[in-house]
Order: structure tokens, then C-alpha cells, then sequence
């Protein structure tokens, strides 16, 4: 950045785009999404109604949400690259998709949950709502967590473009959690994400819980999967 500017406060994708531009500019689709010239093609098409404005978008053409974004670098010039959104990128569209004014509160669980601070201390009951986290493991044993989110798309999102952003040979898989949380400590988990949940999972009975796991297929895993099929 050269001495005296500024950063752009604005993100990439939602910055309005002259069309004039736009017209001119080849659509790339990131290589590391997998997809064949057919899917490829049809992704193309799906983004080029979107090139006045860099956004975020959902297309049955792929399984994950997507971003498309102004790119400039060396090897391909001024370009439109299509790539895997972030989960805080697909956060941004599932929350102005909602037209209900409670449209960004998580979803309820529609049972209570109970835990305990301390042993012996007395029981809390409340409503338990549904937070969604992504998770990437490693082929080392070890692994990475993402934020927690009210959407499960913005989780998932996370944890794909979390992996494909990872060196293939060091991902060992992907994976979607739903979770149990105790309505009182839904801010705090949102907010401070791991670090929250380890703090709270020191409590005699926690307040927050796994629920189920999901795996998240990567394009490696996909393609396999078709081959297999074929």
C-alpha cells in the first residue's frame, strides 16, 4: 500500500462495476472449484447478469455458494474470477435475502436445554436455538474451526473456501456442525466463536453441545464419486 492511502473500507464484491467494463472482461472460474467445461460454461452464464455489481451468489450449476469478483494479477490480466464465497460472504447475501425482521435471529431448536455452572450448583433450563460452525481437519491429526453462524450455508461456505484455500495433500476432510446452545449464550458464541466455546464448555454441564455432524464433499471427493459412478 503506498504511504498516505487509505485501505478501501468497501469490499471487493459488493463494489458497483461500470458495465461498459464489465462487457469487456473474460469471466475465469477458480480451478480449484473442480468443475468441468460443461459446469463451467453454465457458471459463466450465471454470473454475467451479477457483473454490474461484484456480489455473492447461490446457482444450481454448483453445490456451494459462490463470489464473483474484479481480479487483476499476471498471469491473466483484468479479469472476472468466480470463486467459492467466504462464510462472512455468504452471510452478506443470506441476511438481505431476508425479508422477515426476525429473518437474522437463529433458528429455534424447539426444545430446552439444561446445564449446571458448577457441580452441585443449580440446574438452568432455557430454549436452546441452532448456531452452525465449519470445520476442516488436516491430514496431521489436527484441524481448523470457523466463527459460528445462524446460517448453515454461511458455515458450510466457510469451510469450503477454508479448505480449497489449504494445500490438497494437507486436507484430510470438511465438515458441517449443528449446534445445541443455550439461548442466553448465543451472542457470546457468535461473537468470540472458539474462545467462547471453550470457555463454556469448562461448565459443569455445558450450555452448548454438538448435535449432529455433516460432511462437506470437496471437489477432490466429487469428482471421485462421479468416476465411481460412471
Amino acid at each position: 500500500m503506498t504511504e498516505g492511502t487509505e485501505p478501501d473500507p468497501q469490499r471487493k464484491w459488493l463494489r458497483p462495476i461500470d458495465p461498459l467494463v464489465t462487457a469487456s472482461l473474460p469471466i475465469r472460474i477458480d480451478p480449484r472449484l473442480g468443475v468441468d467445461d460443461d459446469t463451467a460454461s453454465r457458471l459463466r452464464c450465471d454470473a454475467e447478469p451479477l457483473l454490474t455489481i461484484v456480489t455473492v451468489f447461490l446457482t444450481s450449476s454448483y453445490d456451494d455458494v459462490l463470489a464473483a469478483e474484479i481480479t487483476d494479477d499476471v498471469e491473466h490480466g483484468l479479469h472476472v474470477l468466480v470463486r467459492a464465497a467466504t462464510g462472512d460472504e455468504a452471510t452478506y447475501l443470506l441476511c438481505s435475502a431476508d425479508d422477515e425482521e426476525d429473518g437474522n435471529d437463529p433458528e429455534t431448536a424447539g426444545r430446552d436445554i439444561t446445564w449446571q455452572q458448577v457441580q452441585d450448583s443449580e440446574d438452568l433450563t432455557e430454549p436452546a436455538v441452532v448456531l452452525w460452525s465449519g470445520e476442516v481437519l488436516l491430514t496431521t491429526g489436527r484441524g481448523v474451526a470457523g466463527p459460528f453462524y445462524i446460517h448453515q450455508l454461511a458455515a458450510a461456505a466457510w469451510a469450503f473456501s477454508t479448505a480449497l484455500g489449504i494445500p490438497r495433500e494437507e486436507i484430510f476432510s470438511a465438515q458441517l456442525v449443528r449446534w445445541l446452545c443455550a439461548k442466553s449464550k448465543t451472542g457470546l458464541l457468535l461473537e468470540n466463536g472458539d474462545s467462547a466455546l471453550r470457555q463454556l464448555n469448562r461448565a459443569w454441564t455445558a450450555p452448548v453441545r454438538v448435535a449432529a455432524v455433516f460432511p462437506i464433499p470437496l471437489p477432490a471427493q466429487r469428482q471421485n464419486a462421479l468416476r465411481a459412478l460412471s
